[in-house]
């Protein structure tokens, strides 16, 4: 999955912040997105206010939030002057404007986004709520190629995402495939573990060995 993937360098640093429950699933582009990307970090939690290095990434000169919405401009806008940090909020979108409604000084952080016109790459395996809604990884590639004018030097991290998906699709219609609504109610199969959210730590995530 990760044949020829990064670490890619960068001159913007990109800050992931990730909600718990995302980290446990076996589709984690942000986890992808810290291995390609040379200047990247990653910080889980949902309220991050008292993080000290979150505190001081928010409060930074020339920090932007890559999230779509009311107020944010396309990334094409920002390519002359280019932020120095784009903060990343990972999770399912309900999560993620969580998160937003959670800290406040993250929300208001001037925002940025992608262009409406590109299809997810999740495919069939998960559905975004409405277009321009991407992946992390893929929005995350898609703004630094526009950031840094050079589209080429971030693709490796959408054509690993994509062979992830598909061996996850793979996964699912073969016959390692252990469907969890077929457990008995309150039960998980071997391998499942329930998820301890009081257990995510806020320190910075190393970068995974491959």
């Amino acid at each position: 999955m990760c044949t020829g993937l990064g670490p890619i360098p960068s001159r913007t640093r990109v800050v992931l912040l990730q909600h718990p429950r995302e980290a446990r699933l076996a589709i984690c582009s942000a986890w992808l997105t810290r291995v390609a990307l040379e200047n990247a970090e990653l910080h889980p939690g949902v309220g991050l206010e008292s993080h000290p290095r979150v505190r001081e990434i928010v409060s930074s000169p020339g920090t932007a939030l890559l999230f779509p919405g009311e107020g944010s401009r396309p990334v094409e806008a920002a390519a002359a002057e280019p932020p120095r940090t784009l903060v990343v909020v990972d999770g399912t979108w309900l999560q993620a404007e969580k998160m937003l409604e959670k800290n406040p000084p993250l929300a208001a952080l001037p925002r940025l986004s992608i262009s409406p016109g590109r299809r997810s790459s999740y495919g069939d395996l998960r559905r975004e709520p409405a277009e321009g809604h991407l992946p992390t990884i893929e929005a995350v590639a898609l703004a630094l190629g526009v950031l840094e004018r050079d589209p080429a030097r971030f693709e490796p991290m959408v054509e690993a995402f994509r062979r992830m998906v598909e061996l996850q699709l793979g996964c699912s219609r073969g016959e390692r495939r252990r469907p969890r609504h077929r457990s008995p109610r309150g039960a998980e199969p071997p391998g499942y573990p329930a998820p301890d959210l009081n257990a995510a730590s806020l320190d910075v995530v190393p970068r995974p060995t491959r």
